[in-house]
C-alpha cells in the first residue's frame, strides 16, 4: 500500500501500520478484512437496538464492535464502542447513547475512507443496512 494511503487510513482512525503488525504483515489479509468490515452490520443493530429499547442486544452489539475494531487497529472508534459499553454497565444511559452516537459517526467516516483508499470488492458491493439504506 501506498503511504499516501497509509496517511489517509490513519487519518480517518484506522492504524494501518498498527494492523499490519497485528496481522504479521499479511497486507492482502488485512485489506480484506477492512473491507468485510463494510459489510458488519452491528452498528445498525446496536441502532436498532437502540431505537426498540433492547438495552441488552445493545450491550451485545456495542460489544461485539468494540473487539472487532479494536481487533483491525480502528483505535478511536475502539475507544468510542468501549467508552459506550462502560456508560451501559455504569448504568448511564444517555451517556452511552451520546456515545454511541459519536461512535456512528465515526463508523461512516471509516467505512468512506476505507471504499476510498482500498476500493476493490467495497466498490463492487452495493452495501446496505439493515433499515435497506445504503452505508455511508
Amino acid at each position: 500500500m501506498s503511504d499516501r494511503k497509509r496517511q489517509a487510513l490513519k487519518e480517518c482512525g484506522v492504524d494501518y501500520d498498527e494492523g499490519m503488525e497485528k496481522f504479521m504483515g499479511e497486507e492482502e489479509l488485512y485489506d480484506g478484512l477492512l473491507v468485510d468490515f463494510l459489510t458488519e452490520n452491528t452498528f445498525d443493530g446496536a441502532a436498532l437496538c437502540l431505537e426498540k429499547g433492547d438495552e441488552e442486544g445493545f450491550l451485545k452489539a456495542v460489544h461485539a464492535m468494540k473487539s472487532v475494531t479494536g481487533t483491525l487497529s480502528m483505535n478511536r472508534l475502539y475507544r468510542l464502542c468501549f467508552d459506550t459499553v462502560e456508560h451501559l454497565r455504569n448504568g448511564e444511559p444517555e451517556a452511552a447513547k451520546e456515545s454511541f452516537i459519536s461512535a456512528y459517526e465515526e463508523y461512516g467516516q471509516i467505512a468512506c475512507c476505507i471504499r476510498k483508499e482500498i476500493g476493490g470488492r467495497a466498490e463492487e458491493q452495493n452495501v446496505n443496512d439493515q433499515r435497506g439504506r445504503p452505508v455511508p
